[in-house]
């Protein structure tokens, strides 16, 4: 499988990933306080990559240093993709629906090129524009009818798009972060990192104060494995490995995707309907995902740390 084809494979495996996972978060924090929740998740998650990477390292006597630099850039990284964005985000959930989780959450794509243009003066294509406005504009149009049901909790709305600022962030300074070559150990630094900083945040914000192990139900804990092992270890693992080899707006369109796969989801499963606007707006969305896509870097470096990158990652 040639490097063009493996993004696309990993690129419609995240977006199916994605498009579930807010539904699964949803469900695990019914019964589980939400950073407590994220915080385990993530640091069992980790805690199996790393050592994964280290029985690999020994049964392939390879033995990549990890230095002072690249812990540094892995606490900044975690900070900002688990702390901020998923803490945020779980956090967050327990105020609002999945699906205005996930359209708070698709602004991320947005807020990653207006960072991107702000900071590192990084400009945007003609199509990079239009597919932004496309696919905003398709999840708006998506979810927009819900929008007037009830008041949306204002908790809920800022830890949302402070959660989205702070993985936009996080993915563009990743691009330019020092963390080991291997998969396994940058993801499993990663999320080990992220993990034990929510669940500290967790103990700070008095989440463990009256919780009772027993009161746990079946539902969430089902939740929680499954986003260990699909969400967390496979996705997430997938997310890294695109930022390496790709813009961070690409590696970002299963925020615009995943709305749509909730959809076809729940109509599969639990017999939603399916109305002519909801298909018009999956449509626009697939269309703006479709522009970004096929939007080619005019940096000269991006394409040299794709070159670069190209053989040391395919083999992870």
């Amino acid at each position: 499988m040639n490097q063009q084809s493996k993004v696309w494979v990993i690129l419609v495996a995240l977006w199916i990933i994605n498009g579930s996972s807010f539904l699964a978060i949803k469900v695990s924090i019914d019964t589980i306080p939400p950073l407590l929740s994220a915080g385990i998740r993530f640091t069992i998650s980790g805690s199996v990559l790393f050592a994964a990477y280290f029985f690999r390292r020994e049964y392939e006597h390879e033995h990549d240093e990890i230095g002072k630099q690249q812990w540094k850039d892995t606490i900044i990284l975690a900070a900002a993709l688990f702390l901020g964005g998923q803490g945020l985000l779980t956090w967050g959930s327990q105020y609002l629906t999945s699906g205005m989780t996930g359209l708070l959450n698709s602004t991320i794509p947005l807020w990653v090129g207006i960072i991107a243009f702000l900071l590192y003066r990084r400009g945007m294509t003609k199509l990079t524009v239009l597919g932004l406005c496309a696919g905003f504009g398709g999840l708006m149009l998506l979810i927009g009818p819900s929008l007037g049901v009830g008041a949306l909790s204002p908790a809920g709305v800022t830890a949302l798009i402070l959660s989205s600022l702070a993985w936009a962030f996080g993915s563009l300074y990743s691009s330019k972060a020092k963390l080991p070559v291997s998969i396994l150990a940058s993801s499993g630094m990663l999320m080990v990192s992220g993990g034990l900083m929510l669940i500290i945040a967790s103990l700070a914000l008095g989440e463990f104060q009256g919780l009772d192990i027993t009161q746990i139900s079946t539902r969430s804990l089902i939740a929680m494995i499954y986003l260990i092992i699909i969400i967390t270890v496979v996705g997430f693992t997938d997310f890294y490995w695109l930022l390496r080899v790709t813009s961070a707006s690409l590696a970002n369109t299963f925020a615009y995707v995943s709305p749509v796969i909730a959809v076809i989801l729940g109509w599969a499963i639990l017999h939603e309907s399916i109305t002519v606007l909801t298909i018009v707006a999956m449509i626009i969305i697939l269309l703006g995902v479709a522009l970004m896509v096929t939007t080619k870097s005019g940096s000269k470096a991006k394409e040299q740390k794709v070159a670069q990158n190209k053989n040391q990652y395919i083999k992870d």
